[in-house]
Parts: C-alpha cells; structure tokens; sequence
C-alpha cells in the first residue's frame, strides 16, 4: 500500500514492476545471446509467440488476446516462422478466417532448445539468487499467476 510519506523518488526505482520489467528485459537479452549459437535466432517477438502457446494448438485470435497484441501483428509472426517450417496454420472447419497455429516437429527442436536455453539462464539467476531465493520467487509468481487466469 502506498503511504502518503513515501519518498516517491526511491518508490519509482524499486517498484515491482520496474523491477520485474528489468528482469524480463535482461532474460531476453540472454535468451538473444544464447540464440547467437544456435540453428534458430529468433527474434523476441518469436520466442514470446512460441511462449504464448505453450506447445499447444490456438487460434490467432487466442494467441493476440494472450500477448496482448493484435491479431495483424499475431498474423506477421507467424507467417515468418510458417515459412521458416517451424509452424503451420490450419483452418477451422467452416472457417477459413480464423486459423489454428499448430507447432511443426522442427518447431517442436526448436522449443527444446529453448527450454534449454531457459534452464541456462535460471542457473545465472540461481548463482546470483541463490537457489532458494529463486525457488520462492517462482513459487510466488506462479501462484499469483494461477489466481490472475480465474
């Protein structure tokens, strides 16, 4: 809760979500560096499609609501990583307009080595953390995000 005494200067700097944004900008940032070595160097727009189905078939209307972007932007993505082989697009029955994203057997590769390159990077913030101060973030975050999806 904010108090009216705060100092609003240092509140600015260490807010939850300065703080989460400055994380999440440095993970990518690893995840970029990490993507220099291997077949496939998505960009982050790519890597936060493939997180937003997470494995599983959806359509791209599903997907914009999920990244909170438009269905055009959704459309752009997935069309590179169409004709890059790493996913495919099949129309519903009845409806040609609305297309489900399904993920190719190369885009699955290419979602295991991304997984791999994840586990790297939560090492870096074990050692930085420590391992249980990691656990107890992710046990946290993973629980608010549980109650937010209701």
């Amino acid at each position: 809760m904010i108090d009216k005494n705060i100092d609003y200067k240092d509140f600015l700097e260490t807010n939850l979500m300065r703080l989460t944004m400055e994380l999440v900008e440095w993970m990518e940032g690893e995840m970029i560096e990490l993507n220099k070595t291997s077949q496939y160097r998505g960009s982050i727009a790519e890597i936060r499609l493939f997180n937003a189905l997470r494995g599983e078939e959806k359509s791209i209307s599903e997907v914009a609501k999920i990244m909170n972007i438009s269905r055009q932007a959704v459309h752009q993505t997935v069309h590179k990583l169409v004709n890059l082989g790493y996913l495919e697009l099949i129309s519903q029955d009845g409806n040609k307009k609305n297309k489900i994203i399904k993920i190719t057997a190369l885009g699955q590769e290419i979602r295991k080595q991304g997984s791999e390159h994840l586990m790297e990077i939560e090492r870096k913030l074990s050692w930085n953390l420590g391992e249980r101060n990691l656990e107890f973030i992710k046990t946290i975050l993973s629980s608010h995000s549980k109650h937010i999806k209701k």
